[in-house]
């Protein structure tokens, strides 16, 4: 606690006069000061503001909008994109510092629209199948088919592709090659050219069609694909390649069988079977006729090419009716020419 004020007083005659000496402490003395010096702070201060010649009051006058520019640091990483395509911050601030009204997104559902609608600037890579998804199985062949106009061509407007085998063209997705490798195949190299045609043929496919081949005699063999399944292949690269060491792999033996290797075919529900034998024997009956004809059911055109020895003969034969009732093409080779195609 400060000591209480000392008051002295002190009384002495001079002259007839009394004298009174007050003792008052420094800091009350200070408080007096800062009170006097505050009192005409506040005194100037008020007649500043009753002024009119300092300026306006504030709050008086009208506001307007700005928009704030914030300039990026560009990283080592992007790429000249961004200083090329103004960010929408930046699409809605003129030089001046004034907004544009006519990309206000306030009650214009368009605007809004717009902007949403705008790529992103963020630099990320799209992600998508990359060079691999080639190789996949497309799911739906119908929905794929977009002819290339490469190797086979096909028709622009039914978006099918198209291959042909012993020069009879056909346009679809789904083929199945049924060659005869019998023991009488060897004569004449038959089996070599027709393996070098059906390579050719499959080599026509796009990778959006499917394909299998069957070799028979009085067994079959079908074409397996990676997965040790006998079924329709998609002729991407990986599974012709996979088809050419499969064809080069058969050898001619034995009799000959046509019913099982027809009626397997006709399970996969092709568009066009292409059919090779070169044997006169057995024929196929009329009643064995009828019935690849009604398990066809008009699905399925089936084409014929005979290896014979010799001119052709005009005379009609069961391979020229099953293409006939099949609504496909009939085509006759002269194997005796082989020899001379290999010289």
């Amino acid at each position: 606690m400060q000591p209480a004020p000392e008051l002295k007083l002190e009384q002495e005659v001079d002259d007839g006069q009394f004298r009174l000496d007050v003792i008052v402490p420094s800091w009350m003395l200070s408080i007096a000061a800062h009170v006097v010096m505050f009192s005409v702070m506040a005194v100037i201060l008020r007649g500043c503001h009753s002024s009119g010649s300092v300026g306006p009051k504030a709050g008086d006058g009208t506001f307007r909008e700005v928009g704030l520019h914030i300039k990026r640091e560009a990283s080592p990483d992007r790429s000249n994109q961004d200083s090329a395509a103004p960010s929408p911050n930046e699409a809605m601030t003129r030089d001046d510092g004034k907004p544009q009204p006519e990309t206000s997104l306030v009650g214009d559902d368009n605007a809004v629209s717009e902007l949403l609608s705008r790529p992103s600037q963020s630099g990320l890579p799209l992600l998508g199948p990359g060079p691999a998804a080639s190789l996949r199985t497309p799911s739906s062949a119908t929905d794929l088919i977009k002819p290339s106009g490469k190797r086979g061509g096909g028709d622009e407007s039914s978006g099918l592709g198209e291959t042909s085998f012993f020069d009879i063209a056909a346009q679809g997705n789904r083929f199945v090659y049924v060659v005869d490798r019998s023991g009488s195949m060897y004569d004449h190299n038959a089996i070599r050219v027709a393996k070098e045609e059906l390579v050719a043929s499959l080599a026509a496919l796009e990778q959006t069609q499917q394909f299998q081949v069957i070799f028979y005699n009085t067994e079959l063999i079908e074409m397996r694909g990676r997965d040790d399944k006998a079924q329709m292949q998609w002729a991407t690269e990986i599974n012709r390649t996979l088809a050419r060491q499969f064809i080069s792999g058969i050898q001619p033996d034995g009799g000959t069988d046509h019913i099982p290797p027809l009626r397997k075919a006709l399970r996969y529900q092709p568009e066009h079977l292409f059919f090779l034998t070169d044997a006169d024997q057995p024929q196929l009956s009329a009643r064995e006729l009828n019935e690849i004809r009604v398990a066809n059911g008009g699905r399925t055109k089936i084409h014929c090419v005979e290896f014979g020895k010799g001119t052709e003969i005009n005379a009609d034969n069961f391979l020229k009716r099953l293409a006939r009732e099949n609504g496909g093409t009939y085509r006759y080779r002269d194997v005796t020419r082989f020899d001379r195609r290999q010289k």
